[in-house]
């Protein structure tokens, strides 16, 4: 990930998180880990896969747990 990628999903997320709707809120957040998997291609099987992306990309997976867990699901 790059600085300005970094920059811009960042961007996203406080915009995301200013909202006051929760419906659309959550929406907007699931739209972005979408984003952040297409993007990055983050696997979500394959418990090896996964470790392995988790070690060579900790910034993308940060930030996608940080989506994650603003979500109320």
């Amino acid at each position: 990930m790059t600085f300005g990628e970094m920059k811009e999903f960042t961007r996203r997320l406080k915009d995301i998180m200013s909202m006051q709707d929760g419906l659309g809120k959550d929406n907007r957040l699931a739209l972005l880990m979408t984003d952040l998997e297409v993007m990055y291609q983050i696997p979500m099987y394959g418990i090896n896969k996964r470790n392995e992306f988790i070690k060579k990309h900790p910034h993308v997976m940060q930030l996608y747990k940080t989506v994650s867990l603003e979500r109320n699901l």
